[in-house]
């Protein structure tokens, strides 16, 4: 039915007015207007909580990788941090590009905020999809490496100069896009701001300190074709000038980045050339003896490491022709000491007999451990190859992100104290190690000590086929002559030595050009007992005179500066002679057990001499750690004031320099005498210059505490 339109009655219009009344109308303005700030506050509200979780899902990731790659631990794995990271990047920088979010940047105080927090995130997304992602790639590519027939696939390295050159491109744009943002009102977002600049610094620092290094990684390994390098392992058990017998070695091969590591091998059974391969070996065979060039056990005999390395390199190209078409592009020298470091950083190895080696008691196993728990000469050496295999093989698989720093550590300071040796053919590659930081430049292994700098060096060389050394320690005194130059003309030099000094000076050094005279004392204590000697095994004692050893010492006098006399109970004078500018006096000494025996001599340095005389000596591993010489030690009672003669050519404080093979020294001053300069046994630390990959990890971690916490940070 259909109804028409009817007027509205009295009571009607009475009832739409009340209605109408401004009251009403208030009402639903405010329901209107709270409607309104409702959907306001949801939209932002539900954007915020979004942005909040993966903010927090950001720095929980962020938080995982510095931890695992500063060594501090991490709750998950470097692969799912990393994948977290990238993710949760992209969604908070996708939920803050929305449209509500500009109208708080172009209607309110906050937009500085939004810009920055906008730019900062845009920033983090440009690295986290380009670099970021590509390193992650890489170290997925490297993590876990281990070795598989014997070879190490490094193929996915020779990317890595492009990834780190675009790497650094990028770090540096977005550094500088957000050093030129507008300060922020909210006090986080401003630090938040400051921290990702300044961490992207740290980051391109560290990045430049590797950067002759990341670009060295393609050649080093195989880019251009194969390279050769022959892995010694020397045995300080068996004193060598250099450290010790080469006892056994790998050849290892590089090409396109697989690397093939041989099976270690014995170095007994050298086919031995008839003459010298160089001049320079020829001249060496008149102080060292036809040794240092005739069997690879004795290349050593040389404290030069350059030269020892070549002429192992030559032995072992002179064994076939095949081995002689073979260019060697290096040769690399190790002992338990580097072990030991590459053990305490990578962890525990356990070996195949359960015995466990740690950062601690690697040192000693291989010294002396060994010998008394395999005393068949034979089944030791089998032993010794699979355990040097098993070690290596452990160190490689066990180089993680996590430990870095702690690797870093070990490299330099083992390539500071010189257990770490490195020869190059070519000098440039060398170099350019040295100048990333990673190694310390006494890796040549060169002499130590220069004109301003005098060091003068006492090595000692195990004549008695043996291990016995193990059991040797030393101790050095080092005294100036405050009388002139006149302690080498007395009938005694120590109290220690009751024959009379036997002059040494040569006609090859001018002696007007020679300063302050010193003293050094360097006594030999076999703390071997007679007991031992009849329990141990006979290839550790030694057959002729068991348990004696029986040295063969070089002195060798500053650059520039003259051995004038040495004094000694018992012993066979050798050799006095002058090589490549460097004095040498030679003499064969033996220490019997449970006796201690001193030489005596005296030494002047040169007038450019600009500190005292520091005295290296081959590093002795044993119980009490690694003797390696005075560490600069010097008994100084000269009158400071004194000005007559000589004795103004040198401070009165002593020289205290890197020990074994240092070519520098800094002040330390001392009035008495000290024991040889003693580390237990781990390697010498030495701390990194500003501009080197450790400085510059160390400089970000002092940035950090561990456990790292982003959130305290950004206060």
């Amino acid at each position: 039915m259909r109804h028409t339109p009817r007027h509205v009655s009295r009571k009607g219009h009475s009832t739409l007015t009340k209605v109408l009344r401004p009251k009403r109308i208030a009402m639903g303005v405010a329901f209107v207007f709270l409607g309104l700030v409702i959907a306001f506050t949801a939209i932002f509200g539900i954007s915020a909580v979004r942005m909040y979780w993966e903010a927090n899902r950001f720095i929980s990731a962020g938080e995982n990788l510095a931890n695992a790659a500063l060594g501090c631990g991490s709750k998950k794995s470097l692969s799912d941090s990393a994948d977290e990271l990238v993710d949760s990047s992209r969604k908070l920088n996708d939920e803050l590009n929305k449209p509500q979010w500009t109208w708080v940047r172009d209607h309110t105080a906050y937009g500085n905020d939004i810009v920055a927090a906008r730019t900062m995130l845009q920033s983090v997304n440009n690295l986290v999809e380009g670099p970021f992602t590509d390193m992650v790639n890489l170290s997925k590519d490297l993590s876990g490496f281990s070795m598989k027939d014997k070879t190490v696939d490094l193929s996915a390295l020779s990317s890595m100069p492009k990834i780190v050159h675009q790497a650094r491109t990028d770090i540096q744009r977005e550094s500088k896009t957000l050093k030129a943002l507008k300060k922020p009102k909210i006090h986080q977002v401003a630090s938040a701001v400051d921290a990702g600049a300044n961490g992207l610094e740290a980051v391109d620092k560290m990045l430049d300190s590797y950067d002759e290094l990341v670009n060295l990684f393609p050649e080093l390994l195989g880019e251009n074709g194969e390279r050769t390098y022959l892995l010694t392992v020397q045995n300080p058990a068996e004193l060598r000038s250099a450290g010790g017998m080469v006892g056994n070695y790998a050849v290892v091969t590089a090409n396109k980045g697989v690397v093939d590591i041989g099976d270690f091998k014995t170095t007994l059974g050298f086919k031995n050339p008839t003459k010298a391969f160089d001049d320079a070996g020829e001249e060496e065979a008149r102080l060292y003896g036809m040794q240092v060039w005739n069997w690879p056990q004795t290349t050593t005999v040389n404290p030069d490491y350059q030269r020892a390395a070549v002429n192992f390199k030559n032995l072992w190209q002179y064994q076939d022709a095949k081995n002689k078409k073979r260019e060697v592009a290096g040769v690399i020298t190790v002992d338990p000491v580097f072990l030991q470091a590459m053990v305490g950083a990578t962890g525990n190895v356990t070996l195949e007999d359960g015995t466990v080696l740690n950062g601690t008691n690697t040192v000693k196993f291989f010294e002396r451990d060994l010998y008394v728990d395999h005393p068949n000469f034979s089944e030791q050496n089998e032993y010794t190859s699979k355990a040097a295999k098993l070690v290596m093989n452990h160190i490689l698989k066990n180089a993680k992100p996590s430990n870095l720093s702690a690797l870093l550590k070990a490299l330099k300071d083992t390539t500071s104290s010189s257990h770490l040796k490195i020869w190059m053919q070519q000098q440039s590659e060398f170099d350019a190690l040295v100048q990333t930081g990673l190694i310390n430049e006494n890796a040549a292994g060169e002499l130590p000590g220069d004109a301003t700098t005098p060091v003068s060096g006492v090595y000692l060389n195990e004549t008695q086929p043996s291990k016995l050394d193990w059991y040797m320690q030393s101790e050095v005194k080092v005294t100036r002559s405050c009388d002139g130059t006149v302690a080498a003309m007395k009938d005694r030099i120590s109290d220690k030595v009751s024959f009379a000094p036997r002059s040494t000076v040569v006609d090859d050094v001018d002696e007007s050009q020679l300063g302050d005279e010193y003293t050094v004392e360097f006594t030999m204590k076999n703390t071997l007992t007679k007991k031992q000697v009849s329990q141990l095994p006979s290839f550790v004692v030694g057959t002729t005179d068991p348990g004696t050893m029986s040295y063969r010492m070089f002195f060798m006098a500053p650059t520039n500066g003259e051995i004038t006399s040495i004094a000694y109970n018992k012993g066979d004078f050798v050799a006095n002679m002058v090589l490549n500018k460097r004095h040498f006096v030679a003499v064969k000494i033996p220490v019997e057990p449970e006796s201690s025996v001193t030489v005596a001599y005296t030494v002047r340095v040169p007038k450019t001499a600009k500190s005292a005389l520091n005295v290296v000596n081959t590093p002795l591993l044993n119980e009490t750690g690694i003797q390696t010489g005075s560490n600069g030690a010097v008994v100084d009672n000269c009158a400071a004031s004194s000005s007559n003669g000589q004795q103004s050519q040198a401070p009165s404080q002593s020289a205290s320099a890197t020990p074994s093979q240092s070519s520098s020294a800094s002040p330390k001053s001392s009035d008495s005498a000290s024991k040889s300069s003693t580390s237990k046994s781990s390697p010498t630390t030495s701390s990194g210059s500003s501009d080197d990959p450790l400085s510059s990890l160390k400089d970000m971690k002092s940035r950090f505490s561990c456990p790292v916490d982003i959130k305290s940070m950004m206060g």
